[in-house]
């Protein structure tokens, strides 16, 4: 990180962020292509999980290469006099990792329970809603590096 002076060190902020924010961005590339889309996600377990369709771009990025990054962010614009002096108050969160398929039809439900449990708490999810949708894919992103970055810089205790 280059300035270090922004870089949330605490992994328990890290983590926060990651549980709060409800749309995070999936990077992915396949031959030098970079493809960046937005998803609903759950971080539990210290890994990053998300559902998708089975066909598509993403997965099939994931399928050539199970590298990812993964980003969220929370900030308010800060106005000022001269637009030169606007400035953007944030924490934000990249994970780097890799990304599998999670597979065994337990592991597939608790994933997924995971995920209505942040969305759509007390509606419980069972088999059968798993069952009805076949092209349902659940993935997790096993983190090889996570670092987080606020701004503006948090005040020092004098």
């Amino acid at each position: 990180m280059r300035r270090r002076e922004k870089e949330i060190t605490e992994k328990a902020v890290v983590e926060e962020v990651l549980r709060e924010q409800e749309v995070g961005r999936l990077a992915t590339a396949v031959d030098g292509e970079p493809y960046v889309v937005p998803i609903n996600f759950v971080y539990s377990d210290s890994k990053v999980i998300f559902h998708s369709h089975r066909d598509g771009k993403k997965m099939a990025n994931i399928s050539q290469n199970p590298r990812v990054c993964f980003e969220v962010d929370t900030g308010e614009m800060v106005k000022a006099e001269k637009p030169c002096d606007f400035s953007w108050r944030y924490l934000s969160v990249v994970v780097r990792g890799r990304a599998k398929i999670i597979e065994g039809e337990e592991r597939r439900l608790a994933a997924l329970r995971k995920i209505s449990d942040k969305y759509a708490p007390g509606k419980t999810l069972t088999r059968d809603d798993m069952a009805k949708n076949p092209q349902l894919v659940l993935v997790e992103i096993a983190i090889d590096e996570m670092t987080g970055k606020r701004s503006p810089v948090k005040p020092s205790s004098a």
